[in-house]
């Protein structure tokens, strides 16, 4: 994931993480718990909770690496990818099966697949997108050429259902984002910007595309048609966000508590309403 510097209260350095829903003829599972990193107390101590949906429920997912970040999970809450010390990782749930996928040092974005099959990670040295099984085998390029007038692609996102990807990449003053195939083929751009451009994602109809932008030096989360038309402003002060089952979760910083606490909305970015308790930090996927 690309970090850009930009200025909200009390916050200096952004990001975002996103996975999304998209319907087809293909079978797309619901999400039921959202994973997210957070300054509670645990034993033993761990940066990963997870939560229902609703933020009730929040339960320790026990890590061994103590900066965990930008966790992401299987729809079936089998498998948690995120990014540790530069290298992507995976483990299930209650901590077991803990494997590091890549040993470059070069990571800093992963995303587990909704059907827990493949991640995402990128490689910031050479400034690819690539898949791999979660268990380590079968590493595929997405952009061993990239695309046009791009300097190097550093995030993605996917369909509920696993059978698209959509990726985010730089060049000279632009960035661009496209959708292709989980194999790597039929590139489309989708939008081209002048301005910082990061995690894409599907909306659960795939019709749009969600992603964290910056507009007049303010970073918040914006949509655009899958054809690149209606880019429109949907939360305007937020940093991170993932839409699962329809429903948009986002990071905001409350300048009161002066904590980050996560909330839902609906898509359009209406009806806010905080699943954090207001008691700790909490993010989708930023150290705390």
């Amino acid at each position: 994931m690309k970090i850009q510097s930009v200025i909200f209260p009390s916050l200096a350095v952004l990001a975002l993480a996103m996975t999304t829903a998209c319907g087809d003829s293909h079978s797309v599972p619901q999400f039921t718990k959202l994973a997210f990193v957070s300054s509670r107390v645990a034993t033993p101590a761990t940066p990963l909770f997870s939560a229902k949906l609703d933020g009730t429920s929040v339960t320790a997912i026990p890590s061994t690496n103590l900066n965990a970040y930008y966790p992401s999970y299987s729809a079936d809450f089998q498998w948690i990818a995120y990014y540790s010390q530069g290298d992507a990782w995976v483990q299930k749930a209650d901590g077991t099966g803990l494997l590091k996928l890549t040993t470059t040092a070069n990571n800093n974005f992963v995303r587990v697949f909704p059907n827990g099959k493949k991640v995402l990670y990128t490689d910031n040295a050479a400034g690819h997108i690539h898949t791999l099984n979660v268990d380590g085998t079968a590493a595929t390029d997405l952009t061993p050429t990239l695309p046009t007038g791009n300097t190097d692609c550093y995030s993605a996102g996917f369909s509920a259902d696993s059978s698209k990807i959509v990726i985010a990449c730089e060049g000279a003053s632009i960035w661009n984002i496209y959708t292709l195939k989980p194999d790597g083929t039929g590139l489309k751009l989708v939008l081209s910007r002048t301005a910082w451009t990061d995690t894409p994602s599907f909306s659960p109809d795939g019709k749009k595309i969600y992603f964290v932008a910056t507009v007049a030096s303010v970073t918040g989360i914006e949509s655009v048609n899958i054809d690149g038309t209606g880019e429109t402003v949907v939360i305007p002060a937020s940093f991170e966000a993932i839409v699962l089952n329809s429903t948009l979760y986002y990071t905001f910083f409350d300048t009161v508590l002066g904590k980050s606490q996560i909330y839902k909305s609906k898509l359009d970015g209406t009806s806010p309403t905080s699943i954090s308790d207001g008691t700790s930090a909490d993010t989708l996927s930023l150290s705390n």
